[in-house]
């Protein structure tokens, strides 16, 4: 569990960060448009990424404290039985999903290490990494879940 801590305090930290970062790179971007006669061409780029970040980060977190859409007028019509299933279902299929992501993400990974991103000239590792983190926190958490539900329902 010591694990799950250390991943969580990574991810509020990175969205509290990224979430700020955004948010100065956009202020700028209007500040710059009101008043400076250029906008410095690096904000757009800037905010994109940070943004990208602050999803990527944040996910794992919404995942974990249950904060994703959930249909309840949906899946209240169904029996007690068909409820388990999907609460089975669901996490094993997110896990699935985002582990076939987290496994090719590599791939994209290991693809921006020869192209630079056109106004900010940073290797497009740093951005193609946040669906890497994305997809193992995703995956990290929903993994969690299901044992935790399989532990629930052998009780």
């Amino acid at each position: 569990m010591r694990f799950a801590i250390l991943l969580t305090q990574f991810l509020k930290y990175g969205t509290l960060l990224t979430s700020t970062g955004f948010v100065f790179t956009v202020s700028l971007q209007i500040f710059a448009r009101f008043f400076l006669s250029d906008v410095p061409p690096w904000t757009e780029e800037a905010s994109r990424i940070l943004f990208i970040y602050a999803i990527a980060f944040a996910s794992g977190l919404a995942y974990r404290g249950n904060y994703f859409v959930f249909l309840e007028a949906f899946y209240a019509g169904f029996s007690d039985k068909m409820k388990k299933i999907i609460d089975l279902i669901s996490p094993l299929m997110t896990l699935f999903l985002f582990g076939i992501t987290a496994f090719y993400s590599l791939y994209m990974v290991e693809m921006g290490g020869s192209e630079l991103s056109p106004s900010l000239q940073i290797i497009m590792v740093i951005p193609f990494l946040s669906i890497l983190i994305l997809c193992i926190s995703i995956s990290y958490f929903s993994c969690l879940s299901l044992l935790k539900k399989i532990k629930y329902w052998k009780s």
